[in-house]
């Protein structure tokens, strides 16, 4: 399928970029539209992640430059600014490739150094970078040059001094402007004002370690990445969300508890639902599908536990349609009635997708061994288990070096 579009702004571009690289995330295929539920879920325990973010340093990278951006080393000229920023983070990239060979996560290393991604990483990272409060404006990038671009523009107030040094001191106190404007718009830790290009590393430095640390503590209090950073827990013993709720629900504050609780119970149902799904899909011919669906039928209600009015309550999500669908085929499993639950998955695929796009109307064109869709949901765990992990490290590798 070939999609064309034509977009008005740098804004545009980047929602139809957002749109069309969902649908390449690693497990974000969502055949029966649960994504609108997954999505909240994953917001509220780990904000400001992303399923494409790789490793923490962009968070401090895309910022670091910015912030030179709004001081005016780039120039006063916004498009110019624009495209020195893209410049500066493929450079970024280029010396992450070559100061760092072999590590993972360098964004467009598979292109790199002749060609560079349609996705920046302040694209990606922006988000995250707006909500840990890094930026202190709830903008996008372009509206924040421009507002620091307005800013620098006003007049300076009227000082006492020798009229005959204005000259002389008009580039001084633009750069003094450049310098007051950008302290308010960004907050970084202290490698920024040495030269941070000098020794870039994906990993992050022990000052920048703190610094993310405390900024993503202070603003997403009450979130699950909070809680699992300021009680410093080994993330990387659980291969999976429901593992990790397992082992630390007894510990955890109420609210999230009963959050994570309710994650899991529409976790389980979704699997349910992505099983029998395939298992239609291939007319019970795919061994691990039918495999799979012996298990989830011999622990029915186990597997359809979900509240769901709790579920949407707890979300402030009005869906009717979402809402019916799984009500609805929560009802026919617990009913026994396997025809009633196939049929609610071929019509949720059809009200989601169109009766010509829909898979389960399409049987004949997909092998017995396929399998479509994602399976167990992890709300964006595996995300933030490296940006925790990253932060560890670079605290870590500071402990050890002074030891």
């Amino acid at each position: 399928m070939q999609l064309g579009w034509i977009d008005f702004s740098q804004e545009d571009r980047k929602k139809v970029l957002d749109v069309i690289n969902l649908l390449q995330e690693p497990g974000a295929v969502d055949e029966i539209g649960i994504g609108l539920i997954r999505d909240a879920f994953a917001n509220l325990f780990f904000p400001g992640t992303s399923t494409v973010q790789t490793i923490a340093k962009y968070f401090l990278i895309v910022p670091y430059i910015l912030k030179e951006a709004t001081e005016g080393r780039y120039g006063n000229d916004l498009g110019h600014i624009l495209r020195r920023i893209d410049q500066e983070e493929k450079v970024c990239g280029i010396r992450l490739m070559q100061n760092c060979p072999g590590e993972e996560g360098i964004i467009g290393r598979r292109v790199l150094p002749n060609g560079w991604v349609a996705r920046k990483p302040s694209d990606i990272y922006w988000n995250g970078i707006r909500t840990y409060g890094i930026c202190t404006q709830d903008l996008t990038i372009p509206d924040l040059l421009k507002a620091s671009l307005a800013l620098k523009a006003q007049p300076p107030a009227a000082g006492i001094g020798n009229p005959g040094d204005a000259a002389t001191d008009e580039k001084g106190d633009d750069a003094d402007a450049g310098r007051e404007i950008a302290a308010q718009l960004f907050s970084v830790p202290d490698d920024y004002y040495s030269d941070w290009r000098s020794a870039l590393s994906v990993r992050l430095t022990k000052s920048e370690a703190v610094f993310l640390r405390e900024k993503i503590e202070t603003n997403t209090s009450s979130s699950l990445l909070c809680y699992l950073l300021k009680n410093n827990v080994d993330v990387e013993r659980y291969d999976s969300f429901e593992a990790l709720y397992a082992d630390l629900c007894d510990a955890l504050p109420n609210e999230l508890r009963r959050t994570m609780e309710l994650a899991c119970a529409f976790n389980r149902l979704v699997y349910a639902a992505r099983v029998r799904y395939n298992y239609v899909l291939s007319s019970g011919q795919n061994e691990e599908a039918a495999s799979e669906w012996t298990y989830v039928e011999g622990n029915i209600p186990y597997m359809t536990a979900v509240d769901i009015d709790d579920l949407m309550k707890t979300l402030d999500i009005e869906n009717f349609r979402l809402r019916r669908f799984l009500t609805n085929f929560k009802t026919a499993l617990r009913g026994g009635d396997l025809q009633a639950a196939d049929d609610i998955l071929i019509h949720r695929e059809i009200e989601i997708k169109t009766r010509s796009r829909a898979k389960l109307c399409r049987r004949d064109d997909f092998s017995n061994d396929t399998w479509i869709g994602g399976r167990w949901l992890d709300y964006r765990f595996s995300s933030a288990k490296r940006l925790i992990s990253d932060i560890y490290q670079g605290e870590e590798r500071f402990r050890v070096q002074n030891q």
